[in-house]
């Protein structure tokens, strides 16, 4: 299979990939907006899944004006069974989680649900 056209086919992700194929990562847990804050402060980067697309990784410089602009007021409670797509602006939303490596450290993962 040719990684660069792979694409997101279900939710909740079981791996991550980038061009050179599949990584070494581990899903670790849900994550609210203050762990969101300290991960990016700390380094981490977000990845974009959302069905039918591929994974969309964001870059370094960008990852602090995407979190305002676009994720804090999307960003599903950590602690949340359940959300409705109306009370989010654009009627969609992001389950994040955390995800680490041993040589890419920390990666934000947001599921995009619309």
């Amino acid at each position: 299979m040719d990684v660069t056209k792979r694409v997101v086919t279900q939710m909740p992700l079981t791996e991550l990939w980038n061009e050179d194929g599949p990584l070494d990562v581990d899903r670790v847990e849900n994550v609210g907006a203050a762990e969101v804050v300290g991960l990016l402060r700390n380094g981490a980067t977000f990845v974009v899944a959302d069905i039918g697309l591929p994974l969309w990784w964001i870059s370094e410089d960008d990852r602090f004006a995407f979190w305002k602009d676009e994720v804090k007021p999307r960003l599903v409670a950590s602690d949340a069974n359940s959300f409705r797509l109306e009370d989010y602006p654009g009627n969609y939303c992001y389950v994040a989680t955390i995800w680490t490596s041993p040589l890419l450290g920390s990666m934000i993962v947001l599921e995009k649900h619309h």
